[in-house]
């Protein structure tokens, strides 16, 4: 049996390095990406949260705002299993 060289040659570690580690990189954004939430638009932000500032002492008298969200007055009614 004849002893061939196997030894690797620098580009080919590279690409053993590179590919996994750019898979890895490009799995985890787009894990970030697709669990964080979605943003209002600016411009539906902004008339949201004036109109929240201008009728939440009313809401908040009344208990219907927790944390600047709207609650249902009722929980909603849950389905029966069959």
């Amino acid at each position: 049996m004849s002893d061939m060289n196997s030894a690797l040659s620098v580009w080919q570690l590279a690409i053993i390095i590179v590919i996994p580690l750019a898979l890895l990189c490009g799995w985890i954004i787009t894990i970030f990406m697709v669990a964080r939430e979605p943003r209002e638009p600016s411009a539906h932000a902004a008339a949201a949260s004036s109109a929240a500032a201008d009728s939440s002492a009313a809401d908040e008298a009344a208990g219907a705002t927790v944390g600047g969200r709207d609650q249902p007055t009722e929980p909603p009614a849950r389905r029966l299993a069959a």
